[in-house]
């Protein structure tokens, strides 16, 4: 889940750093820069957020060779020792490395008995071991031979005027423009430099300079790969003024909905959909990892309400072990933001080796998701740079809604364009007065029936995911299985209510909740009579909508609430601890 980049060209620590600021959301452990000129090295490191390394670096205009790397830990503490980039023995070679090495240990007894010395504890220091004195082709592939697991390495000399590298189960890109060359994690670190980027596959590793690029395969054979065009407008994006990325993401749904809207009246789209629909299927999984999860189970209750056919979410990560009915009738769509998630891919490639019809929903069409699948449906969320994702679950949401109405023949076009209209954002002094009351608690229990518990589920995840909070999600009519024992004084219960048919059960749930001391706390869309409202110590009013459409209009008031409460807790929202956007590995 870490990011990388090298840089070959003039100004190499400029590019290099904002290319670091590019992949934060990858990881912000600790960040590192190597730079060779003049046949040397210039290493900088720096624990914390990549800022943190910002002052150590001496910034010049001249021609340089370079890599970077910002780190989610996943072998080692955050120190020093364990920063990126990690050298050879003799101090010669450079790397930086995003993936995990299976038999590090294994490699690493070895070498310590050749007499190698190992400065971290890292899986990443052992690749850096496993070369000598000089770093060609050859010395590639006897690396490559020798590690397993998923990697992305830009590896550099003293000697070279090349970046080497070498790719599998990790996203990994190549931009050439005009005098210089960039590889990185992401295609937005291009952004500025080149409009073109090649994407490339898995067992494929190599070397680039600014004026060439040699691309082997898995046969150690020279491939050619042609270029994708960069879509700017769907890359990098700043705060435009907000304090937080996650607070600008959550107030750009309006305009992720209406860039879906123009997108899936086209003829490209509308060609996917029909290619979807003339599929035989009899079955259909939904399967992501975290919120991609939830925003399945959304899907799942738009396709139950339509289809007579068995439908079912899966969480990605566990779907290898469950010994699934997929064959050649089986629909499989498959759900991720970044379309790297590793648990989801695992999944995915499972599937296919069973018959399965491969579906995507991604916000990143260059991803490894969105290639493997026999169909992409883009989200078209634009970059999500804060790490609990909140635009693109609200996209996701919208893409399986508009799938369910092409694959039932209904009109989605003019039911969006009404949901556009009634998007309700709430009231910002509402919300942070109910924040400033949960910020005071360890805990918070989420309640709510049917679609409401879904909705439960994503609000539970957000508010954990940010405030460090302890919170859990149950259908309120599970209550008296186990989890009322749990309730007392010091429990705040949400209570998430928008289906009249459902309110009355739901209200004798919180009534049980209340009796034992606990506090409640009502997000609703119903008209509520005073008798009812002297039960909640917090009512948030959610402005209605079309049923279908009431899951998102109320995660939009739920996810500012654990916006404003990690603010309230002096959390940053953009990057809780121990998390990153993109999990790359398993």
């Amino acid at each position: 889940m870490c990011g990388i980049i090298g840089y070959i060209g003039i100004k190499p620590e400029e590019i290099l750093y904002q290319g670091l600021e590019r992949l934060e959301y990858r990881g912000y452990d600790s960040s590192g820069m190597t730079i060779q000129r003049d046949n040397d090295f210039v290493t900088y490191k720096s624990i914390g957020d990549v800022k943190k390394i910002k002052n150590q670096i001496v910034f010049k205009d001249e021609f340089g060779i370079g890599i970077a790397h910002t780190r989610w830990a996943t072998h080692g503490k955050i120190n020093i020792n364990n920063c990126h980039p990690h050298f050879s023995s003799n101090g010669n070679i450079a790397l930086v490395h995003n993936g995990i090495i299976e038999n590090y240990e294994e490699l690493k007894e070895q070498l310590i008995k050749k007499g190698k010395k190992f400065e971290g504890e890292t899986d990443s220091e052992v690749i850096a071991k496993l070369f000598e004195n000089k770093l060609d082709i050859n010395d590639i592939r006897r690396v490559k031979k020798k590690i397993k697991g998923s990697y992305a390495l830009a590896i550099i000399s003293k000697t070279s005027n090349c970046i080497y590298f070498a790719k599998n189960k990790s996203p990994l890109y190549i931009g050439i423009g005009e005098n210089l060359a960039i590889i990185a994690s992401d295609p937005t670190c291009f952004v500025g430099y080149t409009d073109n980027y090649i994407t490339l596959d898995d067992n494929q590793y190599g070397r680039f300079s600014q004026k060439e690029i040699v691309i082997y395969d898995k046969d150690d054979k020279i491939v050619s790969i042609k270029p994708t065009k960069l879509d700017f407008k769907y890359l990098y994006e700043d705060r435009a003024g907000y304090e937080h990325y996650m607070i600008k993401e959550i107030y750009q749904s309006r305009l992720v909905l209406e860039n879906i809207i123009e997108k899936y009246r086209t003829f490209e789209i509308k060609e996917k959909l029909k290619q979807i629909k003339s599929f035989e299927f009899d079955r259909i999984y939904l399967i992501g990892c975290g919120t991609a999860y939830h925003a399945g189970l959304i899907g799942q209750h738009y396709m139950r309400e339509e289809f007579n056919i068995d439908i079912f979410s899966e969480i990605a990560s566990e779907v290898k072990y469950k010994n699934l009915n997929i064959d050649e009738k089986s629909l499989c769509i498959f759900i991720s933001q970044s379309g790297e998630t590793a648990d989801t891919l695992s999944a995915l490639e499972y599937c296919r080796e069973k018959g399965g019809k491969i579906i995507s929903i991604t916000n990143a069409e260059h991803s490894s998701i969105s290639r493997h699948a026999d169909i992409n449906l883009p989200i078209y969320a634009g970059q999500e740079k804060a790490v609990a994702s909140t635009k693109a679950y609200f996209a996701q949401c919208i893409v399986l809604y508009i799938l369910t109405c092409f694959l039932k023949g209904k009109d989605y076009i003019t039911p969006l364009y009404y949901f556009k209209r009634q998007i309700d954002f709430g009231d910002d002094n509402e919300i942070k007065l109910l924040s400033e009351y949960l910020s005071k608690y360890d805990k918070v229990f989420f309640i709510g029936r049917g679609v409401d518990y879904i909705s439960a589920l994503e609000a539970s995840l957000k508010l954990k995911e940010i405030t460090y909070i302890f919170s859990t999600a149950q259908p309120s009519g599970e209550l008296k299985h186990g989890i009322i024992a749990l309730i007392d004084e010091n429990i705040p219960v949400i209570v998430i209510a928008t289906d009249e048919e459902l309110f009355s059960k739901t209200l004798n749930n919180s009534y049980e909740i209340k009796a034992r001391g606990g506090k409640l706390i009502l997000f609703t869309s119903l008209n509520i009579d005073n008798e009812i409202k002297e039960n909640f110590s917090y009512i948030i009013k959610i402005n209605k909508t079309q049923k279908e459409f009431m899951p998102l209009q109320v995660i939009l008031q739920l996810q500012k609430l654990a916006y404003f409460t990690a603010k309230d807790r002096g959390n940053d929202p953009d990057m809780p601890r121990n998390l990153a956007k993109s999990v790359t590995v398993e």
